[in-house]
């Protein structure tokens, strides 16, 4: 039983490995790209669920591709953000944005299209692209991840909010104990109240600064949190 399971598994992901594949080829013809233009391991899409018929997708285009004699990769993406047909993979919106990512000693790790509750207004819900960041320094870690929030109207994808950094995690350390990090994760809630037709978002954030001192045979640890809360307001273009 355990084994035929396993096999119904194996199949579906074939077939949905397919059906993405053939999705991709159809929205890089329409786009005018082939699939060496694209980084396909950042490549993303997903179904939106308040509108099934319609999924998102995501392709980072090579602007530029480098690689150094330490095998050490330089890219700068053009973001391609695509709205088509669920079944026929038809382009219904897009957004184009030149030079919009750069993945370097900082490399980019991920790209995930986030359909969270953005409901901005009565008829107006957004999806959000969240692009994740690390370094691979064990003395310096560092990661980060920058939130954008698109909203789909007109036939038109119009970007409300641009790289909004939601968690950055960053410090310095001997690697055995001494050293400082600072940790920041933040949440964001939709306000009733609005501005030029969009509600306003309301961010919380909490911020942990870690400070690790060295003392004989322990290594002591010092937390400090704090707490912030801002409102973005909607300008007309998009949140400030």
């Amino acid at each position: 039983m355990i084994f035929l399971v396993s096999i119904s598994h194996y199949c579906f992901s074939q077939e949905t490995n397919t059906k993405s594949a053939l999705m991709l080829q159809k929205v890089l013809k329409q786009l005018g790209l082939k699939r060496t233009d694209i980084h396909e391991p950042l490549v993303t899409e997903k179904v939106l669920p308040n509108i099934k018929s319609n999924t998102v997708l995501v392709i980072p285009k090579y602007r530029k591709s480098e690689t150094d004699e330490y095998s050490n990769h330089y890219y700068e993406f053009d973001a391609y953000v695509v709205i088509v047909n669920s079944l026929t993979g038809k382009i219904l919106a897009q957004y184009i944005e030149e030079n919009a990512w750069t993945s370097d000693a900082v490399a980019i790790t991920g790209i995930i299209v986030d359909t969270g509750l953005f409901q901005l207004n009565s008829d107006t819900r957004a999806f959000g692209v969240r692009v994740s960041y690390a370094n691979s320094s064990q003395p310096n870690p560092f990661n980060q991840t920058d939130l954008y929030l698109f909203i789909h109207k007109n036939n038109k994808l119009q970007k409300v909010l641009d790289k909004f950094t939601t968690n950055q995690f960053g410090g310095e350390w001997d690697t055995r104990c001494a050293g400082e990090f600072d940790d920041m994760n933040s949440v964001i809630d939709i306000a009733k109240t609005g501005n030029r037709g969009l509600n306003n978002l309301v961010v919380k954030s909490t911020s942990v600064h870690t400070k690790n001192v060295a003392v004989k045979e322990d290594c002591l640890e010092k937390k400090t949190t704090t707490h912030q809360t801002k409102v973005l307001k909607f300008n007309g273009l998009e949140y400030k």
